[in-house]
């Protein structure tokens, strides 16, 4: 980690450890792949939120600037925006040794949308599926600035958040179709207060200088007309991405006039919503020459060199059926110590 990124996180850790509850945070670095299942049962296991709070910062001054920006954006993305604001001055600048980002269409201007908007940043491992990312932007493109739903697909584990933050990541169409931005919201299963909770996140993060309003909204349809408001007025033709929908009654806070991509396990979500429609199925598995170059990528070896282990980790992992990123990530986290 950078200096001035380490010097800030430790200039602000009181305020931080006071304040911040660990859960939904650690959910969001764990899907950037910064964060593995193991370490986030560390925090889990420590007794007060304070100290849950405080083992997680002191796992984040061990590992990169990724890590850095990962918490930043979780930060954000949760609501804890004067927190944020805290963190923003010693944000690193990320550059591959050429200056220019390894995949087309990753431009500064890209970088800096995605990471205002809370979009996770990919992951450790990272392997590319070109063809469902053109698909996606294929459809993202038929929205062409009116209202209506993309929908990615598949069973869990399959890379649906991956995928959709990839589409994203694309110079042309965030400039052509969404100027206003994008905005990631990681909805996962609710109740109506848990629902609401994340629509005042949602709206505190749209709404920065309070210009529309100084208090929350007090209820579901009141927070669906403050969310309709201020994409209509404070960011219009911009993407609002619904990460991990359950249930189709979430979907009916969201539906007012906003261009939406959305991941899910059920295809039927959006059956009660208006507007036109266009869905994308994922695969379960990515087969076992996938598996081989993520493990390949993983150990910095190719894929040709790997050993027969590698074969039974990704066996072990079930990679063919179920391609379950946090299982793989741990057990290769483990072999690399080994």
């Amino acid at each position: 980690m950078d200096a001035k990124a380490r010097n800030c996180l430790l200039q602000h850790r009181e305020a931080l450890e006071k304040d911040i509850k660990t859960s939904y945070i650690m959910d969001y670095m764990i899907g950037d792949g910064v964060l593995t299942v193991s370490e986030e049962e560390k925090v889990k296991n420590e007794p007060t939120r304070q100290q849950k709070a405080a083992m997680l910062i002191k796992m984040i001054l061990k590992k990169d600037n990724y890590c850095y920006i990962s918490f930043y954006k979780a930060l954000l993305q949760e609501g804890y925006k004067d927190l944020a604001a805290l963190l923003h001055g010693g944000i690193p600048v990320i550059s591959s040794s050429n200056g220019k980002d390894s995949l087309v269409g990753v431009t500064s201007y890209v970088k800096t949308v995605l990471c205002e908007g809370g979009v996770p940043q990919r992951p450790v491992v990272f392997v590319t599926r070109k063809k469902l990312v053109h698909t996606i932007r294929q459809k993202l493109l038929k929205l062409d600035g009116e209202p209506g739903w993309v929908t990615i697909y598949g069973m869990a584990g399959c890379g649906k958040s991956v995928l959709a933050a990839e589409a994203v990541r694309d110079h042309t169409l965030l400039e052509g179709c969404f100027p206003g931005g994008v905005h990631w919201l990681s909805v996962g299963k609710q109740d109506k207060s848990g629902l609401l909770m994340k629509l005042q996140n949602l709206c505190t993060r749209l709404d920065q200088d309070e210009s529309f309003s100084q208090r929350l909204p007090l209820n579901i349809e009141e927070a669906k007309d403050r969310l309709r408001i201020l994409m209509l007025r404070k960011h219009p033709r911009s993407l609002l991405i619904l990460d991990d929908v359950w249930d189709p009654w979430v979907l009916k806070a969201f539906d007012n006039q906003c261009q939406i991509l959305l991941t899910t396990r059920d295809r039927s979500v959006t059956d009660s919503v208006m507007g036109p429609k266009y869905v994308i199925p994922v695969e379960s598995g990515l087969g076992k020459e996938k598996g081989l170059e993520i493990l390949s990528l993983f150990v910095n070896m190719k894929k040709a060199d790997l050993p027969e282990q590698a074969h039974s980790i990704i066996k072990e992992c079930k990679v063919v059926e179920c391609c379950h990123w946090r299982i793989l990530t741990d057990l290769l986290h483990k072999w690399n110590q080994s």
